[in-house]
């Protein structure tokens, strides 16, 4: 039985659906958090180990289990940035390294959750990305200004999730923001590109692409936050550019891929990579790139490239994630959005987890306790309580 060790730390929901795609594969699905974690919250996996909500005793625990269990498993997937940038500051061991984490080069580990490493190693193998600088005491704001350019992002190193990052369009606007942040090591300042979102979620092994999905963000939570709606389509122009990437920088496991793509100038910029699963990945079952034939293939030690059907490639599909999408509306008061939901718009019933009984009363009784506080704290605000 192929045997998989999925880890999760921090509580994130971008792990709900990720054992489902481990185990319509055929795999064996462990998992190792702390408790009431969401990753917990379906019926796709198989055993249950937990761990502490200190971080350091968490760390100590996942490490010494991973050592005592190294040949039952024959792949370990770290799932949120938290862990694996823990397990990147702490492990000094190649073989342990290679067990855990989703490189196949040492040497190139500063991708792992830093901005500046991937920005450093992009210009390293000329991966084409937007205008950058690492920060250093003797940069000015004009000297950052005249070499990146405005409108620019200022974005810390361990930055996440949206969170982290800052838009600034003018010399005033930078200065402002740089005497916010009491940090400044590592900090990137990097060009604006005009134009939108182009997401690449994928699944390398060995530096090889199995499968990868293309889609263009139609809404964001917050205004650099996560998305919850997506235009999926195919777009075989990044095809080389990710096959040349895991090459080059050793890539192998799941990852999000981010782009900027100019219209003005019909080009993808690689803005950020961060090697961990996320919710989107089940969704490629929907438009021909299926993360579980992905790992079917690397089971099967058959690294060739998943690819949708010529129906399936010419098609495009609005896909919104249920639970994430739903409270972005309760949240931002979308009424609109709230109604599609509630009137199937856009086929979007079909994306809600009606195959586990399990995650769907989690997201469901999530998505209500928000709602229900939501209209309280409004209603006592209405009353002067």
């Amino acid at each position: 039985m192929y045997r998989v060790l999925l880890i999760s730390f921090v509580n994130w929901d971008s792990l709900i659906e990720i054992p489902a795609i481990l185990s319509n594969a055929g795999c064996a699905v462990d998992i190792f958090s702390v408790k009431d974690s969401w990753v917990l919250q379906n019926k796709q996996y198989d055993t249950w180990i937990e761990g502490s909500p200190d971080a350091a005793t968490f760390l100590d625990q996942l490490i010494s289990y991973i050592e005592k269990n190294s040949s039952m498993y024959i792949w370990v997937i770290p799932g949120d940035d938290a862990i694996i940038r823990s397990l990147n500051e702490r492990i000094t061991s190649e073989t342990l390294f290679y067990k855990v984490m989703p490189l196949t080069k040492i040497e190139h580990r500063q991708l792992l959750g830093s901005k500046a490493g991937f920005s450093e190693l992009c210009a390293r193998y000329h991966i084409k990305t937007p205008r950058y600088l690492i920060y250093n005491v003797a940069l000015t704001p004009a000297a950052i200004g005249d070499y990146v350019g405005y409108p620019l992002l200022v974005k810390l190193d361990k930055s996440e999730g949206g969170f982290g990052v800052y838009f600034c369009e003018d010399e005033l606007m930078l200065t402002n923001t740089l005497q916010k942040i009491v940090v400044k090591d590592k900090l990137v300042f990097q060009q604006f590109i005009k134009g939108y979102d182009i997401n690449t979620e994928v699944l390398y092994r060995d530096g090889e692409l199995l499968v990868y999905s293309y889609s263009r963000t139609l809404t964001v939570m917050g205004k650099f936050g996560v998305s919850t709606q997506r235009l999926f389509y195919q777009d075989n122009e990044v095809d080389t550019v990710l096959a040349d990437m895991g090459r080059q920088l050793g890539l192998s496991g799941f990852g999000n891929v981010v782009f900027m793509y100019s219209e003005q100038e019909k080009a993808h910029y690689l803005i950020e990579i961060d090697m961990r699963p996320n919710a989107w990945m089940y969704y490629g079952r929907f438009t021909g790139n299926d993360f579980s034939e992905g790992v079917r293939r690397i089971i099967n030690n058959n690294l060739t490239l998943v690819r949708p059907t010529e129906k399936e490639a010419g098609r495009q599909l609005k896909i919104s994630l249920y639970k994430k999408d739903v409270y972005r509306c309760i949240l931002e008061k979308d009424v609109k959005g709230l109604l599609g939901w509630l009137t199937n718009r856009d086929h979007c019933w079909k994306y809600i987890p009606f195959y586990d009984g399990k995650l769907f009363a989690a997201c469901t009784g999530f998505l209500f306790n928000t709602f229900w506080r939501f209209s309280v704290n409004k209603l006592k605000r209405a009353f002067g309580r």
